[in-house]
């Protein structure tokens, strides 16, 4: 095969990373884990985050525990606590030992929460606001942090950590520096719990104006937030089965008579890589 097929299959998988997942999961895991470990570690990780995460794991089991490692560092780690759940503990130990601290703290919250809750859906790894602090310190705070996006809310929390309100960043900017962000805080918003059924949580009437919500643990302390679109994840996920399509490709269109060729660019790539192995 020339490299012009190999880039061509590698731009698919970058390009088209549902559909490539759709082909991969109808093949045997062993070869989909040989495949992936010898492509940029990036485009894998891509195809491997739009797998269902049951068919995921299986890869990953298969894959030496660093290299999965390196594609969960690269994926939201909701989506990594999800596939961990189909894995047994001591795989996820020793994927562990190979996480960024922040990935690895994050991802053991979300594991203690039941699946089907928000909580393990939530985005752990966020910015808030301690309710005495100024304008000021709360944007210096915020572009020192590299905690993930809250969209444009942050919320402020005492120092038990429990919810005092939320702030837009644009107002942050607009305000007089030293402004006491308790002055510029929308009081009352609404959080949900972490054990909540993430069906219940799909009918909360936060929804229908905006697109996160704080989430709390029993302590009524801030643990986090939901995103709508994870929300949505999480509901494909509980009720997602793998399915096989018998007699058809997994795809409509123009895949269907593409599938098959790419599958065999998807070999070529891996006889290339292990060629070129010293």
């Amino acid at each position: 095969m020339t490299n012009h097929k190999i880039e061509l299959a590698l731009a698919f998988l970058k390009s088209q990373p549902d559909s490539a997942a759709a082909i991969l999961e109808q093949q045997p895991v062993d070869e989909v884990a040989e495949f992936l470990k010898d492509v940029p570690y990036t485009s894998a990780a891509l195809v491997l985050s739009k797998m269902l995460p049951q068919y995921a794991a299986k890869v990953c089991k298969n894959l030496d525990q660093a290299v999965s490692a390196s594609f969960f560092s690269e994926m939201e780690v909701s989506l990594v606590a999800a596939i961990m759940r189909h894995s047994d503990n001591d795989q996820n130990m020793k994927i562990f030992d190979h996480l960024p601290e922040r990935t690895k703290i994050a991802c053991k919250l979300l594991l203690n929460y039941a699946e089907g809750t928000v909580g393990a859906w939530m985005v752990a790894n966020i910015s808030m606001l301690p309710d005495d602090c100024t304008a000021e310190e709360a944007l210096s705070r915020l572009a020192s942090e590299h905690a993930a996006a809250n969209s444009e809310v942050v919320y402020v929390v005492d120092r038990e950590r429990k919810i005092q309100g939320q702030v837009n960043v644009v107002d942050l900017l607009r305000t007089a520096p030293s402004t006491p962000i308790t002055r510029i805080m929308i009081e009352n918003c609404a959080a949900i719990s972490g054990r909540t059924a993430l069906v219940s949580a799909n009918n909360h009437t936060v929804w229908a104006r905006q697109d996160t919500v704080a989430i709390i643990n029993r302590k009524n302390q801030m643990v986090g937030i939901l995103r709508h679109a994870d929300l949505r994840k999480g509901l494909e996920d509980i009720s997602s089965k793998i399915t096989k399509s018998s007699g058809s490709d997994p795809l409509t269109g123009i895949f269907e008579v593409y599938g098959r060729s790419l599958l065999a660019l998807f070999s070529t790539i891996s006889e290339a890589a292990s060629a070129n192995r010293p």
